[in-house]
């Protein structure tokens, strides 16, 4: 009688080895897809609320009046030129009322398709405010 078969078979056939092998192999693959899907999402969800945080203050500049209220497209920030924004001014849905949107966007060289955000505000004409408020000097004045 030979040795192996005294013992009862101890140890793993080489096919065992390779079928385990491969096994291990293809979850190792699965799993590092995995990991690069998430990497994925957490990038586009980081620029998705930088391009809320400057659409909100771009349309907090154009409220305030430090950008002009005039329609702009695809203009670059200060401080990172992959970032652009733009205005449209729509009319709104009542008389001296209108529709304001900003529009974010992040082009990276290497990204085929670009991250954008659109922030929606209503605002009353502001040459209307200004009139009105000259009327009202005009008329304490005299």
């Amino acid at each position: 009688m030979t040795s192996r078969a005294r013992s009862g078979q101890a140890g793993f056939t080489l096919l065992e080895v390779i079928i385990a092998l491969a096994i291990f192999v293809a979850s190792f693959a699965a799993l590092s897809q995995l990991f690069t899907i998430g990497s994925r999402a957490a990038v586009q969800s980081a620029l998705q609320t930088q391009a809320a945080m400057r659409a909100e203050a771009k349309m907090a500049e154009v409220v305030a009046g430090v950008e002009s209220f005039e329609a702009a497209n695809e203009v670059p920030f200060e401080d990172d030129a992959n970032w652009t924004w733009g205005l449209a001014v729509n009319p709104g849905p009542h008389t001296d009322v209108y529709e304001l949107v900003v529009t974010v966007t992040y082009q990276a060289g290497n990204e085929p398709s670009p991250t954008s955000f659109a922030l929606v505000r209503f605002r009353r004409d502001p040459q209307l405010i200004l009139d009105a408020a000259a009327a009202a000097a005009e008329a304490e004045s005299e």
